[in-house]
């Protein structure tokens, strides 16, 4: 998965389920990620960029706590696939 789409699916993962960026931080410091809340906060807002490594810690605390509240979206890793789904041609005087 390029950053981008890492970025942004990660960054609409903690809008949907309302986390809290303060929290997540914690836990990602506590996974070993090294950038400050602020970095954090801007990445999240697609404002600022992190390195993969980063990324992936972000990620990892954002999908523990979704598992923590059963919450089913997660947040992609930089080595998650991007699935695009096949769009099917419409015929344009079908009422489908």
């Amino acid at each position: 998965m390029d950053e981008a789409d890492q970025q942004a699916l990660t960054g609409a993962v903690i809008r949907l389920h309302n986390l809290d960026i303060g929290a997540l931080w914690l836990d990602y410091v506590a996974l070993g990620g090294d950038a400050s809340e602020q970095d954090i906060r801007n990445y999240s807002l697609e404002a600022g960029a992190l390195p993969e490594k980063e990324r992936d810690a972000l990620s990892q605390a954002v999908n523990e706590s979704c598992a923590e509240a059963e919450l089913v979206v997660r947040a992609p890793y930089s080595s998650s696939p991007l699935t695009v789904l096949p769009v099917e041609p419409k015929d344009p005087y079908s009422s489908k």
